[in-house]
């Protein structure tokens, strides 16, 4: 019984932590993405992909082949903060700020997809991206509304020389269901409602266990003392108190033989 109820612990403990981890990465990408436009932590970002225009790569380039419902793992950029932004070459998949024009979506967002062309313009690099998968992202990004882009609008780069990204096939459904009111409340707010109810539980056990083994002490403490005999003091005792007995009877066999 006890291996249980420590086995049953031990659960409900890597469930809380479970819980726990899930719901400050949760909160952390959330506040991130409100405060610069896109997540970050600890210089990384989770972008959950919105199209397949970049399903099944391009056999000349390495890299990408994500899809619509997988999460991608970039490197965020601080190409805002530098002096000298950092180049990028043809090839290179990266993330900006910019408006995509597809059958799904158009206007401004953060779009992940590789350049397919670089320039340089007034002394600077200028890039020109477009999804591998040409059947949904049919021309290049900045078409009529815009040309090239500068590395200023890059806030993430996913693969290049010196990064490769990492994909999550299918986990971008399962973000977008927890960001979801049912999912958050499913997903975050019902088990840590749980956690609290366990943990008030779990005091309040406590608290009347250290109450009960707090009277049991007084109750120790203020019992009459009793002489603690060792194994051959008892011995001793148990002979003294025969001979006492013996010598007790001796003294009234007299008394009884005058009668």
């Amino acid at each position: 019984m006890k291996v249980f109820k420590n086995i049953i612990n031990t659960l409900i403990n890597i469930l809380i932590v479970a819980v726990l981890v899930v719901s400050i990465v949760v909160a952390t990408l959330a506040l991130t993405s409100k405060s610069s436009g896109i997540s970050n932590i600890f210089g990384y970002t989770f972008q959950v992909v919105v199209s397949d225009s970049m399903d099944g790569g391009n056999p000349d380039y390495e890299g990408g082949d994500f899809k619509k419902g997988d999460v991608i793992i970039g490197k965020v950029t601080n190409n805002e903060k530098l002096d000298t932004p950092e180049s990028y070459k043809e090839g290179d998949i990266i993330t900006f700020k910019g408006i995509l024009q597809g059958n799904d979506h158009l206007g401004e967002q953060l779009i992940c997809h590789r350049i397919i062309d670089v320039q340089e313009r007034d002394g600077e690099l200028v890039y020109q991206t477009q999804g591998d998968n040409h059947s949904v992202s049919e021309i290049p990004d900045q078409s009529s509304i815009f040309e090239y882009i500068t590395a200023y609008s890059i806030v993430a780069k996913f693969y290049t020389d010196d990064f490769q990204g990492v994909k999550l096939a299918g986990v971008g459904k399962v973000y977008e269901f927890i960001n979801s009111q049912l999912g958050f409340f499913l997903c975050i707010l019902l088990p840590m409602i749980f956690f609290f109810l366990y943990v008030l539980i779990k005091v309040v056990i406590n608290f009347v266990e250290y109450k009960k083994a707090k009277e049991d002490e007084e109750k120790e403490k203020n019992a009459p003392k009793t002489p603690q005999m060792s194994d051959e003091e008892y011995e001793q005792f148990k002979q003294f108190m025969e001979m006492k007995n013996a010598q007790a009877s001796a003294e009234d066999a007299p008394s009884k033989q005058e009668v």
